[in-house]
């Protein structure tokens, strides 16, 4: 039976972050008058300064006609990072939200290098979620898993599944960059999973002083002389 799991700390102050942002985004662009959308989102073809910032801050803008996807994709967020949470908690979260943040920024910029382009933007929340989505797979791996609550299957058929829905976005968008980016969001939410389970590092070992005890001659008080002299 489909089952909603409780709203997680981080997961509810990330979806408050996006939504407000959304809502910023339509009142500066259809009321002040301000682009926020261009100054917000990466254009992996012309980059500049700006730039840098872009490659995290692109995915607190949305398509303003998007609501209907956004509220969707919001949604997903919460299915698929709340469970992550609850097992690995607060930090692993927000580093696996910006692993899949930058694993979709900086795949797109590599692409812009390799073949020309169409100039769209890379911007939206999604990444997050197929970060996470294929963090789980991950961390399910060798088990089955519950698609929606209701579809069993393995990790490795839901990442087929995801793969597939990147692909079918893009055959209806012809949108490059959102193909890419939700394929550099899921190797990064793989890779940090198994950047979590390397193993410790083996503690170092101790170092050595480089002082010597040396016997004094002559030196301190009388009686002294057959006790050790410390010398820098």
């Amino acid at each position: 039976m489909f089952s909603v799991p409780p709203l997680t700390p981080v997961v509810r102050q990330l979806i408050i972050t996006l939504f407000g942002a959304f809502v910023l985004e339509l009142i500066l662009e259809n009321f002040a008058g301000i682009h926020i959308i261009s100054l917000l989102a990466l254009d992996p073809v012309h980059l500049g300064p700006a730039s840098i910032l872009q490659l995290v801050s692109y995915v607190l803008v949305e398509d303003p006609r998007g609501i209907g996807s956004m509220l969707i994709g919001l949604f997903f967020m919460w299915l698929i990072m709340s469970p992550f949470e609850s097992t690995f908690g607060k930090r692993h979260t927000l580093e696996l939200a910006l692993a899949g943040t930058l694993g979709a920024s900086v795949s797109v910029v590599i692409a812009a290098f390799v073949w020309p382009i169409t100039p769209y933007m890379l911007f939206g929340s999604y990444p997050i979620a197929y970060a996470g989505m294929a963090a789980m797979t991950q961390v399910m791996r060798g088990g089955r898993m519950l698609f929606f609550g209701v579809v069993p299957m393995t990790p490795r058929q839901l990442l087929w599944v995801l793969a597939g829905f990147s692909v079918l976005q893009y055959l209806a968008s012809r949108d490059h960059l959102m193909l890419i980016g939700s394929l550099g969001a899921m190797g990064a939410g793989i890779g940090y999973v198994k950047y979590m389970a390397r193993p410790p590092r083996s503690s170092k070992p101790k170092r050595t002083s480089s002082l010597r005890v040396l016997r004094g001659g002559g030196m301190g008080k009388p009686g002294d002389s057959d006790r050790p002299k410390w010398l820098n």
